[in-house]
């Protein structure tokens, strides 16, 4: 979280961390920090415990080997052509 300019207190104790090792298994850490830097661009926090919340609401992460699925970009117009003479219509 550091590496992604998130700098929060982490107040837990003895077996409070459980809960968060849980959700790093269950979520992933790229996962949980995309979620922290999502929230503090919209507002100030100090603690991670602001996060947990949220935390334990994201989706698990996929299993081994599944395959990652990108969006394809958006195709452009090609200047000078109307979409009738592309074929469009």
């Amino acid at each position: 979280m550091t590496a992604s300019n998130i700098n929060v207190r982490w107040p837990f104790t003895g077996n409070q961390w459980f809960p968060l090792i849980a959700l790093i298994k269950k979520c992933g850490i790229p996962a949980l920090v995309d979620y922290a830097r999502r929230t503090t661009d919209r507002t100030d926090v100090d603690s991670a415990r602001y996060f947990m919340r949220g935390w334990s609401e994201l989706p698990p992460k996929p299993a081994e080997g599944t395959p990652v699925h990108r969006p394809r970009p958006h195709l452009r117009a090609v200047s000078g052509q109307t979409p009738e003479e592309r074929g469009i219509f």
